[in-house]
């Protein structure tokens, strides 16, 4: 492809992209944290929510950014694991996979959907009802894998922000009240909107939807390492600028509620009752758009992820097709067990592997400067064995720098990073030395 055609091509290309990554990105979780934290640190909300950018954009746009220094053809489709034991690979390949798939995140979907955009319009409606539509909607947009990334760019995202953009500039020209000089926590204020970024667990489905926003690039034909790269970061920017300004602009309304309303309403009845506050009984109508097209479209993205990487380890033996209705179905059912269930259910399994899922996004994006494979494994062993001692409160873990924000992992795994780096490279130097 000539530069002409690129640049011509690339103009649409990384917007569709960008905007696909976007609301992959943001789930109805996400729209969920941003107002909370925004309520609790007042007129200090824009100190908060730098560490929440810091934790869930900057993290989520990483994940998305390892597709590039990966090979799909060799390794398959979890970026992260190509440089790790195979086996080791293999494990965390489908425990994070059925996590952000079937298990867990794709029947959360449907569940939040329906407790806060149907259950308040709809009292009397059947949630197992409700869940087959769902997902019949979700496997007609992901059937076809090619597809998918272009429906959720093009169709999905429009609605989405329109609505959102209507419910925030309608949020700061009538603000809901005063900001609290004080925040509502005691610890800090940039210490709480890093514990909420982090939350999200963003990076995590992140690493899984890289593999299909790079098939994506390919298949529109960008072929070469420095064509996709430039599509890719065009399309991050373009992904991070639209969550930075979604983001801001639901804490900024929640700060504004910070004097007004009860401070003991949880996340999801405060989110209700900011949207109720702004637009009035329209708020519902508007709400139940805004979640729908947010959890539709993480689980069209997730559902096709997760039935192509489940083709690809079977070696093919398991078509996609036949894997995209199977997940549908298998969503159907655990959905109907309800969000806080799921959440309290998975929870600690995801409490373990996202430290591990981190630490591999920062090695993967410099590993080029990381001569041995070693390296790697004895930093996610380590991340693993501190994130079993997170969830199981073992004292030593919880007394950590940072350990009370759920990050008590980061350092020990930075100096183990350092540490193994330091001795693999220099017996790097040895060998070519002695050679």
């Amino acid at each position: 492809m000539n530069n002409t055609n690129l640049n011509q091509k690339g103009k649409m290309d990384f917007m569709v992209i960008g905007f696909a990554i976007f609301s992959m990105l943001f789930g109805a979780g996400n729209l969920i944290f941003p107002p909370f934290l925004g309520f609790m640190t007042g007129s200090a909300w824009i100190v908060g929510f730098l560490g929440y950018v810091l934790a869930d954009i900057i993290l989520g746009v990483s994940g998305i950014m390892t597709s590039l220094e990966h090979d799909y053809e060799k390794y398959g489709t979890v970026s992260i694991t190509s440089r790790i034991d195979k086996k080791i690979g293999i494990l965390l390949g489908v425990t994070m996979i059925t996590c952000i798939g079937p298990a867990v995140v794709i029947p959360r979907t449907a569940a939040t959907t329906f407790e806060i955009s149907i259950l308040p319009l709809l009292p009397s409606f059947n949630p197992l009802v409700f869940s087959i539509i769902f997902f019949v909607i979700t496997m007609a947009f992901t059937i076809t894998k090619s597809k998918v990334i272009d429906v959720i760019g093009k169709v999905f995202t429009p609605i989405l922000l329109i609505a959102l953009a209507v419910l925030i500039i309608k949020g700061i020209v009538t603000p809901i009240g005063e900001m609290s000089e004080t925040a509502q926590i005691t610890g800090s204020v940039f210490g709480e909107g890093l514990s909420q970024g982090y939350q999200t667990m963003d990076a995590l489905g992140a690493v899984a939807l890289a593999s299909l926003v790079m098939s994506s690039i390919i298949s529109k034909g960008y072929t070469s390492k420095r064509e996709k790269r430039k599509v890719l970061v065009k399309s991050n920017i373009v992904a991070a600028g639209f969550l930075i300004l979604v983001y801001g602009g639901l804490c900024y309304i929640g700060a504004t509620a910070s004097t007004t309303v009860d401070p003991s309403l949880g996340q999801t009845a405060l989110l209700t009752t900011l949207t109720h506050l702004i637009m009035g009984n329209l708020g519902k109508v508007l709400l139940a758009i805004i979640v729908f097209f947010a959890c539709l479209t993480t689980s069209v993205g997730l559902t096709s992820v997760a039935a192509g990487y489940y083709e690809e380890i079977s070696g093919g033996r398991l078509n996609y097709k036949v894997l995209v209705v199977a997940i549908c179905a298998i969503s159907t059912v655990i959905s109907t067990i309800g969000v806080s269930d799921i959440i309290k259910i998975a929870g600690p399994l995801l409490d373990i592997i996202y430290p591990v899922a981190v630490t591999l996004i920062f090695l993967t994006l410099i590993s080029n400067k990381i001569k041995s494979n070693a390296v790697f494994n004895i930093s996610a062993i380590t991340a693993c064995l501190f994130g079993v001692m997170n969830v199981l409160k073992i004292g030593f873990a919880q007394s950590l720098p940072l350990a009370e924000i759920g990050l008590g992992w980061v350092i020990p795994v930075l100096i183990v990073v350092v540490i193994t780096n330091t001795v693999t490279n220099t017996r790097v130097k040895e060998n070519i030395i002695s050679n």
